[in-house]
């Protein structure tokens, strides 16, 4: 049986300076059970959804700001693509906008929210989709990056 186990690194960077910071708070370590992949065409559905608070995001700065993301592979399958959307504000003051839909993270920085202010335990959720049972079994690994940049 196959057994592949999809690990997200989560990290963050700044890019501006003064009072500012960004927190990440959290990691997704999935095991696709083996009775999910037996044979190919047997309702299979290739995607897993972490749950929808996974990794909690902390901004703050009180100037308009970025968040960009971008995923750095350090042992994965191209096949596999990784998702990710925010599932609520969290809780502060100012103003958040985007990255309520899903975004296919990439190897190129994208910017994933804009707001002001603070902005604490902003939910964030995953998803990997296409997995397949043509991907060898293997541990996956991938980075995924924050950034906060001034706006």
């Amino acid at each position: 049986m196959k057994r592949l186990l999809l690990l997200l690194f989560i990290v963050g960077s700044i890019h501006v300076l003064s009072a500012q910071s960004i927190r990440i708070a959290g990691d997704w370590n999935y095991s696709i059970p083996n009775s999910d992949i037996t044979n190919a065409g047997e309702d299979f559905t290739g995607i897993y959804t972490s749950t929808v608070n996974q990794v909690y995001l902390d901004v703050r700065y009180f100037r308009n700001w970025v968040v960009s993301i971008q995923k750095n592979n350090i042992d994965w399958e191209d096949k596999i693509n990784i998702w990710l959307h925010r599932t609520g504000n969290g809780f502060g003051i100012g103003r958040i906008q985007g990255g309520k839909n899903y975004i296919q993270l990439i190897d190129k920085e994208i910017k994933f929210i804009t707001g002001n202010g603070l902005h604490y335990f902003i939910p964030l959720q995953f998803q990997a989709r296409n997995i397949s049972v043509t991907i060898p079994a293997h541990n996956y690994v991938t980075e995924i990056m924050y950034t906060l940049s001034a706006n």
